[in-house]
């Protein structure tokens, strides 16, 4: 379980990766004056290096809630919240920029 839970996380990691760069190629191509452009992108950047440690505290306070569970009971919990709030991440980007006019 716990092997197919961090296979979980690594592909979500890609898919938030992927999401990432994807903003980012669509704010270059948003339709809009180039000083806008850059604030969004580096309220991206900002946004991107935030993300992960938002994700582990999170993920760390959701594990606790196992309390004194037996084996991997906090380790695949936390794996488990991190795959989600990655794909969760991916999602919230492809849909901030779904209707962005292009270029």
């Amino acid at each position: 379980m716990r092997d197919c839970l961090a296979q979980k996380v690594a592909e979500s990691q890609v898919a938030l990766q992927r999401a990432e760069e994807a903003v980012g190629h669509s704010l270059t191509q948003w339709d809009e004056d180039g000083k806008y452009i850059n604030v969004a992108k580096a309220k991206l950047v900002a946004s991107d290096r935030e993300f992960p440690r938002y994700r582990d505290t999170e993920c760390e306070f959701s594990a606790s809630l196992s309390g004194g569970g037996a084996g991997n009971a906090h380790e695949m919990g936390r794996l488990a919240c991190v795959a989600v709030l990655n794909n969760r991440r991916a999602e919230q980007l492809r849909n901030a920029v779904a209707n962005l006019p292009l270029r």
